[in-house]
């Protein structure tokens, strides 16, 4: 990686959005330099390594000329573009579906720590977290569906 898009990693944390991050992740992936980017949109370095480094207001005009730079040059297909943000928002989705769950779970645990609980209360709770586990099972099969049906 060379010093030009070295500076992804740390701008990554510092408030750059998914549009910027996936055309500096584009960049890094095929070793290529917000100089040939910039000479490929016909516009000033510093320009384009502002939008795409540190612009809060990112412009969507000017992205779409990169995405359309992209696709002109192969290194991006429309397809490949949303499995990308797909993915990353399913790891996204995960974290917070992790989280949560483990949350569910010390409050489940740390309430009926030292609690005798009779039969027909566990089977309540456990009916309870089936169906809600079915809910979410259901949710995710129709998903890969939908998917396999594409």
């Amino acid at each position: 990686m060379n010093s030009k898009n070295s500076t992804l990693t740390e701008k990554s944390h510092m408030g750059i959005n998914e549009d910027q991050e996936f055309v500096n992740k584009v960049l890094n992936q095929y070793g290529l330099e917000i100089k040939w980017l910039a000479e490929k949109l016909h516009l000033d370095y510093e320009i384009v390594r502002y939008q795409l480094r540190e612009a809060k207001n990112y412009r969507q005009d000017f992205h779409q000329r990169v995405i359309e730079i992209f696709r002109k040059e192969g290194l991006i297909s429309s397809n490949r573009e949303v499995c990308e943000k797909l993915k990353d928002e399913l790891i996204d989705f995960s974290q917070v579906l992790t989280g949560t769950v483990s949350i569910i779970s010390k409050s489940i645990k740390e309430k009926i720590a030292d609690k005798h609980l009779s039969e027909q209360e566990k089977k309540v709770l456990k009916d309870q977290l089936r169906t809600h586990l079915n809910r979410i099972s259901d949710e995710f099969n129709d998903l890969i569906l939908t998917i396999e049906l594409r």
